[in-house]
């Protein structure tokens, strides 16, 4: 360290800087590489969690689009419009026209699991966060429409309830009598207010589902394209 040497420790210091530089670097690389791996493993199984809730959603709509079928028959049916009369629901149809709210329960699991995940950047991210984008949109019109109806189904009780005397009984019963009968059939006032709610359900409300449920198709058939 007199001078004599000093370039040779010098050379042997950078040396050994460098030694631990690169290693530094392998192994931040190594580590990177692992937490990219393991972003890109939890990435597939959200994608495969996706399409199975997809698969369910999408039953849930066909479910529910046959229940709205046989809604849409017993209006038709009150109406006296042309119906379907093998679809007509059996039973208690008048007391499920008067003031039963005949919607479908829609979950957000879709929406969290995908809001909640920590995404990469493929082309399977882009495709969830435009599906729970989706979903989203078609959420908040359902809502909307459901509000509707509730409202409407609201109003119809509080004028039944204001210009009838079998509402009691029937509120009390639930059983729909000869009088209560006679309304639902012949009132036109009251029918005119079942035709409002058939626009509701069919035109409104069943035109979303059914948008929902062509947009759930298209991207499951999207994501199962995608190669892992």
């Amino acid at each position: 360290m007199n001078g004599k040497n000093i370039k040779k420790y010098v050379k042997y210091a950078f040396g050994e800087i460098i030694l631990v530089v690169i290693g530094i670097l392998i192994a931040v690389g190594i580590n990177n590489w692992n937490q990219q791996n393991q972003l890109n493993q939890a990435n597939i199984e959200l994608r495969e969690n996706v399409i199975n809730q997809l698969i369910e959603d999408i039953v849930a709509i066909e479910s529910y689009e046959k229940q709205l079928d046989t809604l849409q028959n017993n209006y038709l049916n009150i109406l006296d419009k042309e119906h379907d009369k093998s679809k007509l629901k059996r039973g208690s149809v008048i007391e499920t026209l008067l003031f039963k709210v005949n919607t479908m329960d829609m979950n957000t699991h879709v929406i969290n699991m995908i809001d909640n995940a920590n995404l990469n950047q493929s082309k399977a991210s882009e495709q969830l966060l435009n599906l729970s984008s989706v979903y989203k949109i078609h959420l908040e019109e359902i809502k909307s429409v459901e509000k509707l109806i509730f409202e409407t189904i609201t109003e119809n009780l509080k004028e039944i309830e204001r210009t009838q005397d079998w509402y009691a009984d029937f509120i009390t019963d639930l059983i729909c009598k000869e009088d209560c009968i006679n309304y639902v059939l012949t009132n036109t006032q009251h029918k005119a207010r079942m035709a409002s709610l058939r626009f509701l359900y069919v035109n409104g409300y069943g035109s979303i589902i059914s948008e929902l449920k062509k947009n759930l198709l298209k991207y499951k058939e999207s994501l199962q394209r995608i190669e892992d």
